[in-house]
């Protein structure tokens, strides 16, 4: 199935009669399913432009174990939620396959039922994360998403309405890789084959008004090849008078 606005999903899985299962299964269900069966091209497809929304990832594969997979994609900039599937029920098991970067744990044999729960957990708090509002503090920026304004040391810092939604963006995104291809279809509107480097020069006008005079000191990291990743933002709670507070401020996820 080719539904553009369908949640692509990557499968990763050496049984063949359960990856096929599950292909057929989540299709039925309207996802856009692509299926690998061995840990190189499954790392190779996480690794794919555009990304996926979601991984569901085998813990044991014939080449190398979902393990060292998740671990090499985290480590190359790979945020997609990843749902790991395993035989091994162990506690020891689940917290290796946290520690190397998955978001939940399904132990096999399991219920359809159950999956398509989990699946639809991780997929809703992907959206709410990418929906939510506030302020937040970011390169020496305030920026509310809610009022749309950028301020810097309580003065407004003037952006291009293209360099605000790309701001926005990031932030929504924050501490997870944003493809060159997902920018160009979410915040200009374009095709993902279209190459164009407009946002280069968005991402360098924007590191213009925020701190940072060397690569290292970027709030909007380079991934090479990839994309961008906002790092250091800070979610500012807002006291009962309308003011944002320093207080409590909540760390992002970076």
């Amino acid at each position: 199935m080719e539904n553009a606005q369908s949640p692509r999903i990557l499968v990763i899985e050496d049984n063949e009669e359960l990856s096929t299962s599950l292909t057929l299964y989540l299709e039925s269900q309207d996802y856009d399913v692509t299926m690998t069966t061995d840990g190189e091209s499954g790392h190779e497809e996480a690794a794919s432009l555009p990304g996926y929304d979601l991984i569901i990832l085998d813990a044991k594969l014939p080449d190398r174990d979902g393990f060292a997979v998740l671990r090499q994609a985290r480590a190359e900039g790979v945020q997609t939620p990843v749902l790991m599937l395993t035989g091994l029920g162990g506690h020891e098991h689940k917290m290796q396959g946290f520690q190397s970067g998955a978001d939940d744990y399904l132990t096999k044999p399991f219920a359809t039922e159950e999956l398509m729960a989990r699946i639809e957990v991780l997929l809703r708090r992907e959206a709410q994360a990418i929906e939510e509002g506030g302020v937040f503090e970011v390169g020496g920026l305030t920026v509310d998403l809610d009022g749309n304004t950028v301020t810097r040391n309580g003065k407004p810092v003037k952006l291009t309405d293209l360099e605000y939604a790309l701001l926005e963006y990031l932030i929504r995104r924050r501490g997870r890789t944003a493809t060159r291809e997902q920018i160009l279809r979410d915040v200009w509107n374009l095709p993902a084959e279209v190459e164009t480097r407009t946002i280069d020069r968005h991402v360098n006008a924007l590191r213009d008004v925020m701190d940072g005079d060397e690569e290292s000191q970027w709030a909007i990291r380079s991934v090479y090849g990839i994309g961008y990743k906002l790092v250091g933002a800070t979610h500012v709670e807002e006291d009962p008078s309308g003011n944002a507070s320093d207080e409590g401020a909540e760390a992002a996820n970076v």
